[in-house]
């Protein structure tokens, strides 16, 4: 009965919401560990967002950047 108006969440959204936030924790770690890291062992932080699990809309979202040029920069990197 409490479901029916949304205040129990079922078992598989809170993993859902778990999931996404651990999704967030690494990318916001891989981001502070790049920034500690000597300029010339830096990757860009498309690269490190997308090792983290996050798709290329999020990535955009995140850096205020279009979805087609953090395509490019991921695609671009799996060629070199």
């Amino acid at each position: 009965m409490l479901a029916d108006f949304g205040i129990v969440k079922s078992w598989g959204s809170q993993m859902d919401e778990k999931n996404e936030l651990v999704k967030y924790a690494k990318a916001f770690l891989a981001l502070q560990l790049q920034a500690s890291s000597p300029a010339e062992e830096r990757v860009k932080p498309e690269i490190l967002l997308t090792r983290a699990g996050l798709a290329a809309r999020e990535i955009a979202d995140l850096l205020g950047k279009n979805q087609a040029a953090v395509v490019k920069t991921i695609q671009r990197a799996g060629k070199a």
